[in-house]
């Protein structure tokens, strides 16, 4: 078992500590409205998002487009790759991995390098180009907002690189039911983004804390 004690006392801060404040500024002024501020407000919900019922197996055009919103260019092979050349791939793997288990309530085991979603990560991570980790962590959000977490450079400097960032959050929320209720008051206390997971709440709250717009 790694030793995460860094990056789940820094999330307590965060979400129920001496930065939780702060975390709330951070989410109001992500989801707020002025259209001068994020794009990446919209990346969960732009057209009606990637977990819906009728498409939650399938990498659409809007799934792809939703990425730019989070800053990832050269889309079009990306397009290709999701939609075309690994559809068939894309699809059975993506049946296999449920689209409304939030992180908090599944085993650790759907997580494991031979598990579905890490070898849809795998294939994701091919699609564009030859080495892609940062797309295939936001395809994988787009599809699984519940289950995946957003992670880019940001999140990955403010976290200190942990080993693996998907066991990280996972054994935050396993280690301490309480914590689950505890973003989601932040999430409440927000106000206005009652639709947004908990796993991209944290991603927000933490990306802010690194001091980037995007």
């Amino acid at each position: 078992m790694n030793d995460y004690a860094h990056q789940h006392r820094l999330l307590d801060d965060c979400v129920r500590g001496v930065h939780r404040q702060e975390s709330l500024s951070a989410l109001r002024r992500y989801f707020g409205e002025e259209r001068t501020r994020y794009t990446g407000r919209w990346f969960e919900r732009f057209a009606g998002g990637g977990d819906r019922p009728d498409i939650a197996n399938t990498v659409t055009e809007a799934d792809v487009l939703a990425l730019n919103f989070l800053s990832i260019t050269s889309l079009a092979d990306v397009a290709i790759d999701t939609t075309m050349t690994y559809a068939y791939q894309i699809r059975g793997l993506l049946e296999q991995i449920p689209a409304n288990l939030p992180m908090h309530a599944t085993a650790w085991s759907a997580y494991e390098r031979d598990a579905p979603a890490h070898r849809l990560w795998n294939l994701f991570r091919r699609c564009g180009g030859s080495h892609r980790p940062v797309t295939a962590s936001k395809l994988m959000a787009r599809k699984r907002p519940r289950l995946i977490p957003v992670y880019d450079s940001r999140v990955r400097a403010v976290l200190r690189a942990p080993h693996s960032e998907w066991h990280c959050l996972w054994s935050w929320f396993h280690t301490d039911p309480t914590r689950i209720a505890a973003v989601e008051a932040l999430r409440t206390e927000a106000g206005g983004i009652e639709d947004i997971s908990l796993l991209r709440c944290l991603d927000v709250v933490l990306w802010m804390r690194a001091g980037v717009t995007r």
